[in-house]
């Protein structure tokens, strides 16, 4: 079986400052398990001082999608909403 890379977008539910940014970023990294693995987070400016997250992981194909992982990260404490932006094969 081949492996899955997605990016989901996570989105905070309000502007964070650097602090409150990097504690995401640390909830984000503990909620990714096996066999999940965390490629890249990379912080993006969207607009008037909002950031979003970019969580690129890649997951083998037996283990379900990657639709749980954006599930369980839209439940993160300062997260509005996180939305699986792009799917590919590697």
């Amino acid at each position: 079986m081949g492996e899955v890379i997605a990016l989901i977008r996570v989105m905070p539910n309000g502007i964070l400052d650097d602090e409150k940014i990097e504690a995401l970023n640390n909830r984000i990294k503990e909620t990714i398990k096996e066999p999940a693995k965390l490629a890249r987070l990379e912080i993006k400016d969207i607009a008037f001082g909002l950031r979003a997250v970019n969580v690129t992981i890649i997951v083998p194909d037996a283990a379900g999608g990657v639709d749980p992982i954006a599930e369980a990260l839209s439940k993160l404490e300062n997260v509005e909403s996180a939305e699986v932006v792009d799917v590919g094969r590697i």
